[in-house]
């Protein structure tokens, strides 16, 4: 399990001004957590807003940490909040109080179900909330991330396995707000087939990603493939999309059950995608929920629900993750709020495992 970060939604600190008005020392309520910035409740003196001003300096006191930083933005509102710059060295240090990146798979029981759409614009929605996001593109033989945001990568996982480029970091490129990506090939299937030493040093190549990457993303191929599992079987959590048409969701429940006979502790999660209705999406969740526990070992957890969208549709004809095109879109709105569920800071403690993502590839791979 990962260690506690610095901070935590739901955490109470101390906020101290540096103001000539206001010589306090205020307990507030954290709210929100970017890797650049802390939110928080708004201060309260004997009943009243204490109004400070942006670029009003502040000290912070929290459990594990005292730290002199200033307000950068604030919202007056329902729930009225200040946002606090967090200074390089805090950000430092909760980055390292995590044991490591946190490995999201996600797939499908079939093809077609917007598997590859919703890994793209969750990763952008964790990006812009100042997460490291890096996708792996491990979809093989009809690797697509690149397709979809028209991007022509110069090289590919396929030049990493064949050792025509020996740094990951030199075949990845640059996404939409900021977001790596790890093209993938069909080259990539014959790891499968690579002897021991040789598997050795193409997982050894991915050392690099646990020291960039804040979440890594691993779009897997759709179906039952023994490289889908494999990679599934590595990852922190386990993200499998739907859709509500019937063999969708039967394909859904396939892989599932796959999943159950290979590792019955895995973290997995539910989404419900081109849904008209939440009622739909919940009778779906519920439906399924009830005849894994009825059936398998494994426990699956409804995570959320994405609404059909003609915004989707045409953000994929314009090559734009439709977060972007249609930012303030049902679907757009579904996609910020699963990025809040996935988030690994916005939980106190998070379910991974002490071992790293690249030791379990290794271990399943061989």
């Amino acid at each position: 399990m990962a260690k506690k970060h610095l901070f935590f939604p739901g955490q109470k600190i101390l906020l101290k001004p540096h103001s000539q008005l206001y010589k306090g020392t205020y307990e507030v309520t954290v709210h929100e957590i970017t890797r650049n910035s802390l939110r928080v409740t708004m201060p309260y003196d004997n009943g009243r807003i204490v109004l400070l001003a942006v670029g009003t300096e502040v000290e912070i006191k929290g459990a594990n940490t005292v730290f002199q930083s200033k307000i950068v933005d604030k919202e007056h509102s329902e729930n009225s909040t200040l946002t606090i710059a967090i200074p390089e060295c805090v950000r430092e240090s909760q980055h390292q109080n995590n044991t490591g990146p946190k490995i999201i798979a996600v797939t499908s029981g079939k093809g077609g179900v917007g598997k590859t759409n919703f890994v793209i614009n969750v990763a952008i929605a964790l990006a812009k909330k100042g997460l490291r996001t890096f996708i792996i593109d491990a979809d093989l033989g009809t690797a697509n991330v690149d397709v979809l945001l028209n991007i022509h990568p110069k090289y590919t996982l396929q030049d990493l396995v064949e050792g025509t480029k020996d740094n990951i970091l030199d075949i990845i490129v640059e996404g939409p707000e900021g977001i790596q990506i790890v093209p993938g090939s069909s080259g990539f299937q014959s790891l499968a087939d690579l002897s021991e030493n040789e598997l050795s040093n193409v997982i050894k190549k991915f050392e690099p990603l646990q020291e960039y990457a804040d979440v890594i993303i691993i779009d897997t191929g759709a179906g039952l493939s023994r490289n889908v599992i494999k990679f599934v079987l590595a990852a922190d959590e386990v993200i499998v999309i739907t859709t509500t048409e019937p063999h969708a969701i039967t394909d859904a429940y396939a892989i599932i059950k796959v999943l159950d006979d290979k590792d019955s502790t895995l973290n997995t999660k539910l989404i419900v995608n081109r849904v008209d209705s939440k009622n739909e999406a919940v009778k779906i969740i519920k439906r399924m929920e009830s005849v894994v526990e009825r059936f398998l070992n494994i426990k699956v957890t409804g995570l959320g629900y994405i609404f059909e969208d003609p915004n989707i549709r045409k953000a994929v004809k314009n090559y734009t993750p439709f977060i972007k095109y249609s930012p303030h879109s049902l679907a757009a709105k579904c996609i910020t709020g699963l990025a809040d569920k996935i988030n690994p800071l916005n939980k106190q403690t998070d379910n991974m495992s002490n071992k790293s993502f690249l030791a379990k590839l290794k271990k399943i791979f061989s």
